[in-house]
């Protein structure tokens, strides 16, 4: 898992998000929206843009909210490896957003496990 995790807001260009990507040596950026209401402000995940979608022709002003995957999968902090390379598996992903009492705790990529087998395999 990696943390802390680069988040974005809707109204960011995909420009602004290529540039975070290129800057910060990631693959994905979850998208999130804060709610308004004090004290506690509330975040929500609305979306992830990934080095995939950022390969679509599209005009480099154009808000990422209009690229853009809305169906997030979430997976929380003390899941197994397991259950989250079977919940990649489902659903062909190769992005989770990890999340523990309603936080974004770190992002787990295929690139992760990738790491995990290395590490832990004998040669």
């Amino acid at each position: 898992m990696s943390s802390p995790v680069t988040i974005a807001v809707e109204e960011n260009s995909v420009r602004e998000i290529r540039a975070l990507m290129v800057r910060k040596g990631i693959h994905a950026i979850p998208i999130i929206e804060y709610s308004k209401k004090l004290p506690d402000i509330k975040i929500t995940i609305r979306g992830i843009v990934t080095s995939t979608d950022l390969n679509k022709e599209i005009d480099e002003k154009t808000p990422v909210k209009e690229l853009m995957t809305s169906n997030v999968h979430v997976i929380h902090k003390d899941s197994s490896a397991h259950a989250a390379a079977k919940m990649m598996l489902k659903h062909q992903v190769h992005h989770l957003v990890v999340m523990e009492d309603g936080k974004i705790t770190g992002m787990l990529s295929s690139l992760d496990f990738v790491k995990l087998v290395a590490e832990y395999t004998l040669e």
